[in-house]
């Protein structure tokens, strides 16, 4: 029998447990983005509960008792996760990610064969090396596995002097100017080798990008898989949808409670384009939905 409740000294990761209705014996494996707690995690995989599906909502960091920097993420915290919903019954495992949260769940997918459906929202395909503070490198990864650094690319211009890449960022046309947390990734060494190996996966991937993305480059990243899994020969479904108009918010209809107030500050796209914004982020739900009915 699931526990209501996982956490990091008993289990090995920490996580709520919430037991669907219709679909119940469809599990998801929820992860939110960089800078959200459990309040945030689980108020934005409501929706799933709702369709029925049984969701562990799972943290990774910033939860009570967990890192506040990231770097030094465990795969295995997904790894036991998996387990433990199989132990329990539950053959049909998907993972649903948004943003940091998405490139962790095509990371693990990579690596879990029994992950057998992929739900990545704003995700980014490379792994990048782990920050501290935010902004500070400390040139390790963001993941481990197996008590190793997962490979991953590096940071170049959080390596040289912030002031010079703060000036040469301001000094780009305005339109052409992406936003300060995106130009760390468009100025970035990306490493072959720090590249998530999605064709890998053994599961049905829904990647869902938006263009001119603010945090990082989702727009470039969900194209470029979608055309390794199709030049690889993936067996499995596959299906890429970039929104012209959009935020990085997307991934569930609702914008959750603790984001309202600073989401157009800290995502351009909000002021710009409100309605869009809205629009992109109903319509990713339902896309999220329509693919897990049909997984």
């Amino acid at each position: 029998m699931m526990k209501q409740r996982y956490t990091l000294r008993e289990d090995g990761f920490c996580a709520v447990w919430q037991e669907g209705g219709a679909r119940r014996e469809k599990a998801v494996i929820y992860l939110n983005g960089a800078g959200c707690g459990e309040a945030v995690s689980l108020e934005m995989s409501q929706y799933l509960v709702r369709e029925g599906y049984s969701v562990l909502c799972l943290g990774y960091y910033l939860w009570q008792g967990m890192p506040r920097s990231m770097y030094g993420i465990p795969v295995e915290y997904v790894e036991r996760a998996v387990k433990e919903l199989k132990r329990n019954g539950y053959d049909r495992i998907a993972i649903h990610g948004i943003s940091t949260g998405a490139g962790y769940a095509l990371l693990c997918a990579s690596l879990l064969p029994d992950i057998t459906c992929v739900l990545a929202v704003v995700p980014y395909d490379y792994v990048m090396e782990g920050v501290a503070g935010g902004i500070r490198p400390v040139g390790c990864s963001v993941y481990r596995y197996r008590d190793r650094d997962v490979p991953c690319s590096r940071f170049s211009v959080l390596h040289g002097s912030l002031f010079r890449a703060l000036l040469t960022w301001l000094r780009l046309p305005g339109a052409q100017r992406p936003g300060l947390m995106r130009y760390a990734y468009d100025t970035s060494e990306h490493a072959e080798q720090g590249r998530i190996r999605v064709e890998r996966m053994s599961a049905d991937v829904l990647l869902l990008g938006v263009r001119h993305d603010d945090c990082w480059p989702s727009d470039m990243a969900v194209p470029r898989m979608e055309r390794r899994l199709r030049e690889s020969g993936y067996p499995h479904r596959v299906r890429a949808v970039v929104y012209e108009r959009g935020s990085h918010l997307i991934g569930c209809a609702e914008v959750p409670r603790q984001l309202r107030r600073v989401k157009n500050l800290l995502m351009p796209n909000e002021r710009r384009y409100p309605d869009a914004c809205a629009a992109a982020r109903r319509d990713s739900q339902e896309q999220i939905v329509d693919f897990l009915r049909a997984w």
